[in-house]
């Protein structure tokens, strides 16, 4: 078994057209847009005066990924320490690649305003089949990115969601064939939302959406005709372990796949596991996890709007408290966490401090599973040796 590197090494050979688009290819292409590309890959260019949308769309001129390496350092490609040797390796495979070699990068969009809680990034990607892939980045580990994500299940829409919309309208109707639109994380929910808002005519093209554990939707939203258009395009796909993906999720039309770590990190795709150019999937994810991550969605859901940003913010404030960057830091070392979130959570009232107590119980779990996972691989190892 391997990830989607092994993936690509080994099925990389095969065309789109000996091999059509897979699951496989949509996480490749979702971890892709985590890499550092803008200033690289060309910006949307303006339609011409006079022009009609589709009409501009005559080409899609873009750079493939070998030309991207010869304009950009790849110390800034690879910018992001945490997964720099595994992006490195994904993007080095897809370049040797017959599958992803000519593919087309462009219409990059990059965008951050903390006073919005704005972080913003997508990437059209033509295939040599003639689809487009649209791809939107999602949010690492860090407590940022992580409050983002419960922004995104209790108040929508967001501004990432907004602008979403707006992208696949216009990329989708400058480029001809069929589109898919996908993204891992926060990634994964604004695909969905994008296709859901864009235009009636871009939406009829799109082929799938790959929603890859990405956070969930409010009710009355899912309850939405346009959600009713498009839901039988979605792919969503979890880890065993999932967390982000699980919240707000009630439909249970999704695949699971095992991954090779525990707990949190199962949200990092380069665990998920593939055998034979396939995830490999298990039944749903973990009992435990499910029942914990039912009850922070009942907490939520019970809750008006305001009363949904003040959890949020009242989550994260108790949480900064224990002094960890990430929430595999909070997690990992609860204990200790415990300890420091004390006091902060004696400035909540009652009903806050028991809802956030229930969203706590599932970090905890999720934590002690990753560490508990750590330790037996550390015992095995030293068993092997």
């Amino acid at each position: 078994m391997g990830n989607i590197v092994d993936y690509i090494r080994e099925y990389g050979d095969y065309s789109f057209l000996e091999r059509p688009f897979c699951d496989e290819d949509s996480l490749a292409i979702a971890q892709l847009s985590y890499l550092k590309l803008d200033g690289a890959v060309p910006a949307p260019a303006p339609i011409p005066a006079g022009a009609s949308a589709p009409e501009a769309g005559e080409g899609c001129p873009g750079i493939t990924i070998g030309e991207i390496s010869h304009c950009k350092r790849k110390e800034e490609i690879f910018a992001d320490e945490r997964f720099a040797r595994d992006n490195a390796a994904l993007f080095e495979a897809m370049r040797k690649s017959r599958r992803f070699q000519t593919m087309k990068l462009h219409d990059c969009v990059d965008r951050t305003d903390p006073s919005e809680r704005l972080q913003f990034f997508a990437v059209a990607c033509t295939l040599e089949d003639g689809s487009v892939f649209l791809a939107f980045r999602g949010t690492d580990e860090t407590l940022v990115g992580w409050k983002e994500d419960f922004y995104m299940a209790c108040r929508m829409p967001v501004r990432s969601q907004e602008l979403s919309a707006a992208y696949l309208d216009e990329i989708g109707s400058r480029c001809k064939g069929s589109l898919l639109v996908g993204g891992h994380s926060k990634g994964g929910n604004l695909a969905v939302y994008a296709a859901m808002h864009c235009g009636e005519a871009v939406r009829r093209r799109i082929r799938r959406i790959y929603d890859l554990d990405g956070p969930g939707f409010l009710p009355w939203l899912r309850r939405d005709d346009l959600y009713g258009a498009v839901k039988d395009r979605i792919r969503k796909i979890v880890p065993h372990s999932s967390v982000v993906g699980m919240l707000l999720e009630d439909t249970g039309a999704y695949e699971v796949v095992e991954s090779n770590t525990f707990g949190l990190l199962q949200h990092n795709p380069y665990s998920w596991l593939i055998r034979d150019g396939k995830f490999v999937t298990v039944r749903d994810i973990y009992k435990g996890r499910r029942a914990a991550v039912e009850i922070v969605n009942r907490w939520i859901l019970s809750l008006t709007r305001e009363e949904r940003e003040g959890f949020v913010e009242a989550l994260f404030t108790v949480i900064e408290a224990s002094e960890a960057e990430t929430l595999l830091d909070f997690s990992g070392n609860w204990k200790k966490a415990v300890r420091q979130m004390a006091s902060a959570l004696q400035e909540t009232d009652r009903g806050t401090r028991k809802a956030l107590w229930h969203v706590f119980r599932a970090l905890f779990t999720a934590g002690k599973e990753t560490v508990s996972g750590h330790r037996a691989k550390k015992k095995e190892s030293g068993t092997m040796a």
